[in-house]
């Protein structure tokens, strides 16, 4: 076993739809076998082939206290009720997004041995199947997303003490027509954008603070 490099977005094999499996030889038992240990590595509970630069037909699949799961040729073949959940995805590293996906669903598939399950799923399962499912036809979880703004990078603790302590700066506050300048304390741990300059600026004037251009 090996690990391999996992695609983030915007790789264009993200979007590439993976082809059937027509024989579990060799090279797919391998596949599988990197896909567990690149998941496990990277922390993640799911991992599509194509998520490896692989456009084949396969799954792994981890859940919290239970064995790892080899999907080959997966397909949902039913699904039912709505729930909001908050989902990432090793390819988008850091984000996470409000979503929809389906309660319960029922799939089957083929495991690296060559026997066939059918099974019906439930909440995490259910999500995680979905999900990856979705990875094999070129749809990401961002295609799902509630809102736009339901995508953002989750605030941790570490974060927190590292990156976003409260900043003094001087600001021009508008009152009315007018503005008065005065010195403020930035709650940085209100504001999401660690990209840019432009980006956290935009974020505090969008949070209330509007920076002093003098």
């Amino acid at each position: 076993m090996s690990l391999r490099k996992i695609r983030t977005f915007p790789d264009p094999i993200l979007r590439k739809k993976c082809r059937i499996v027509k024989a579990i030889d060799h090279s797919v038992k391998s596949l599988s076998d990197d896909m567990i240990e690149t998941m496990d590595y990277a922390g993640g509970i799911g991992l599509a082939a194509n998520q490896v630069g692989v456009l084949k037909r396969v799954v792994t699949l981890h859940l919290p206290e239970e064995d790892h799961r080899v999907l080959v040729n997966p397909e949902i073949q039913a699904s039912s009720g709505v729930r909001q959940v908050r989902e990432g995805c090793l390819s988008f590293p850091g984000y996470q997004g409000l979503l929809t996906r389906s309660i319960t669903v029922e799939a089957r598939w083929i495991d690296r041995n060559g026997s066939y399950f059918k099974i019906s799923a439930e909440d995490l399962l259910a999500q995680a199947i979905e999900h990856e499912i979705d990875h094999l036809n070129g749809i990401l979880f961002v295609d799902h997303l509630v809102a736009h703004q339901h995508l953002t990078r989750p605030v941790t603790e570490n974060s927190l003490e590292s990156h976003n302590h409260d900043l003094d700066v001087t600001v021009n506050v508008k009152n009315n027509d007018t503005y008065e300048r005065l010195k403020t304390r930035v709650e940085l741990n209100k504001v999401y954008s660690d990209s840019s300059l432009s980006e956290l600026q935009y974020d505090l004037y969008d949070a209330g603070y509007l920076l002093d251009r003098e």
